[in-house]
């Protein structure tokens, strides 16, 4: 059997996408491997990564301005290394532009093997070039096997510098068409609609996509991007409101009020009990729970930028229109609140050499305290590490914390976080480990529990580009990876990865064919069987674009699939991709204006 990361098993998806750009489109893109590694991690939790792959997609089609980029727009991309960062800025300013891979091989940290990675998501444009504008429409419909009903996702977004506007209509099988709609607009700094906000280093506020994930020592700093455009099917994770980013020489400021529609679990008139994420209303009593409750919140962020350091100060202030009548119990006891609450951090961010320094600390309505810290030091390309130390209070409540945390929530936990990566002529070593010690109850745990996981990984590249990546990784149980790549005849890649832990094993044969701009074909075989859901193996595999394939292999099954991308003209590309019950057709086209 297999489980799919929705659930179930698609019958026909039929997706249609323009885009109007005023240059050249580019090839997509395959996600890089440190990138689908995070996503991976994030499906064996059960999170939600389809804003974090529609960024990096995102970026494979609008790439960055490698020489206009600005220090924290190419730290934010989590595809360079600190020493990268500071080294390419040190020649820009002593050489001026970078105008070519080649040339680019030649910066310190980056050589041609580095650049070929690079280069989908970043281009050599003139240091005073303007933003492009882009229009983008999606629509998917998607229907399943033996099931009444069928899936409707449609997406809109226009992006230019001065403006943007987007729309997200969703619905799910047999839910009341529109179940979900989202609409967002931006003209110069204020935002009306929906929104996420991303402040400090997340104690206080954190309305995004979260990464507390093992990656890069680089990746383990939050980079508070602010107010962004809402562009996901997620029906919990935004603002609703409006919005103003304010930034004057050395001072930025943001701030946002948002009254938003939740589901929830309603007891008479006036209180609730839980509140739902899951965003299915199928049954009576999930259309039930639908916008049951609603939460005001304000808040409001201003930096002050001296030099290399940023210094922040975020505050919060938010409640729901019902009173708490969640039962008390030993694990909720300090977690329970109602009427107004409320946050207050202070966060800081900066460079002293090969250092980096950041932390925040952050206290609630009743003065429970929260704080983390962190170091990052890259003396060399060749060496990266970082430590991260936090300590949340049982009591701490931050309802839309997002900081680093091995718990569902930003409280009751000391603990630290290392990431290590040195790099040794073709050889790549990457270790990373978390310690958590829980003080006060957890759900079905006594006080004074304690958990670990780590990873630890070697990587081997050869010349012609082909790659060997061996991983151990421990959490709740241990488990194995063994991963071959293998390019040939110029055209062709094999791939062939393998997963085990006490559970079970997984493992698939993949097979690439691009020989031109017109074709892109890969295969993949698949085989696993695995004891339960809990030993269940995550393997992100390729789609057509605008999907999210993070499959979830549970039970015991051979599997297998074929993607297709032919493009006739330059501003045309055709997708299909086919597998067991499941058949996806894609169209994009480009339009120059």
């Amino acid at each position: 059997m297999c489980r799919r990361s929705g659930g179930s098993v698609y019958g026909t998806l039929i997706s249609i996408l323009f885009i109007f750009k005023v240059s050249a489109p580019v090839q997509a893109q395959a996600l890089p491997e440190s990138v689908t590694a995070l996503i991976e991690q994030l499906a064996e939790q059960g999170s939600d990564a389809e804003e974090l792959i529609r960024y990096y997609e995102g970026l494979s089609h609008n790439p960055l301005n490698l020489n206009a980029a600005s220090r924290a727009q190419l730290e934010e991309t989590g595809l360079l290394t600190l020493f990268q960062v500071e080294s390419l800025l040190a020649w820009r300013e002593r050489y001026g532009a970078v105008r070519s891979a080649a040339e680019l091989a030649l910066v310190e940290g980056f050589s041609s093997e580095e650049s070929a990675r690079l280069r989908p998501f970043f281009f050599f444009g003139e240091p005073s070039a303007v933003r492009r504008t882009t229009q983008t429409y999606t629509v998917r419909l998607r229907k399943k096997w033996k099931q009444e009903g069928f899936s409707l996702t449609t997406k809109g977004l226009y992006e230019s510098d001065l403006f943007s506007a987007g729309a997200v209509v969703d619905n799910d099988p047999k839910e009341r068409f529109p179940d979900f709609v989202s609409l967002t607009t931006r003209y110069k700094g204020l935002y009306a609609g929906d929104f996420t906000a991303r402040f400090g280093q997340g104690l206080v506020l954190w309305k995004a996509f979260n990464l507390s994930v093992f990656g890069t020592p680089s990746g383990m700093s939050r980079r508070g991007g602010g107010l962004q455009p809402y562009h996901s099917t997620d029906e919990a994770n935004f603002f609703r409101g409006s919005g103003y980013v304010c930034e004057k020489g050395r001072i930025s400021v943001s701030a946002l009020v948002s009254y938003n529609a939740l589901d929830a679990r309603v007891v008479g008139d006036s209180c609730y009990t839980s509140i739902v994420t899951g965003g299915l209303h199928v049954t009576e009593t999930e259309r039930a729970k639908r916008h049951a409750l609603h939460e005001f919140v304000a808040a409001a962020n201003a930096n002050l930028t001296l030099g290399r350091w940023r210094l922040g100060v975020t505050g919060a202030a938010y409640r729901y229109d019902k009173r708490n009548a969640r039962r008390v119990l030993d694990y909720n006891r300090l977690q329970q609140y109602d009427g107004w609450w409320g946050n207050l951090g202070f966060d800081w961010y900066g460079s002293l050499g090969n250092l980096r320094l950041f932390g925040e600390a952050a206290i609630d309505a009743h003065g429970a305290p929260a704080a983390l810290a962190g170091i990052l030091w890259s003396p060399s390309f060749g060496f990266e590490t970082s430590l991260l130390v936090r300590c949340y209070s049982p009591a701490y409540i931050a309802t839309h914390a997002g900081a680093w945390s091995s718990a569902g929530n930003v409280s009751n936990q000391l603990g630290a976080v290392y990431a290590l990566q040195a790099v040794l002529g073709r050889w790549t070593l990457r270790f990373n480990a978390d310690y958590a010690w829980y003080p006060w109850y957890r759900y079905r745990m006594d006080a004074g529990t304690s958990g670990f996981k780590a990873r630890f990984q070697l990587i081997r590249t050869f010349s012609g580009g082909a790659e060997g990546e061996c991983q151990l990784a421990w959490s709740s149980r241990l488990k194995g990876r063994l991963r071959l790549t293998l390019p040939f005849a110029s055209d062709w890649q094999v791939s062939l990865r393998a997963d085990a832990n006490r559970g079970g094993a997984a493992g698939y044969a993949d097979l690439r064919w691009t020989p031109s701009r017109r074709w892109d074909v890969s295969a993949r075989a698949t085989l696993w069987q695995t004891a339960d859901w809990d030993s269940r193996i995550c393997f992100y595999e390729r789609g057509v674009p605008q999907s999210f394939p993070v499959e979830n292999y549970a039970g015991k099954g051979i599997g297998a699939y074929l993607v297709v991308k032919y493009a006739p003209t330059r501003n045309v590309e055709l997708w299909i991709k086919i597998q067991q019950g499941y058949c996806a057709y894609f169209m994009r086209i480009f339009i120059p204006g």
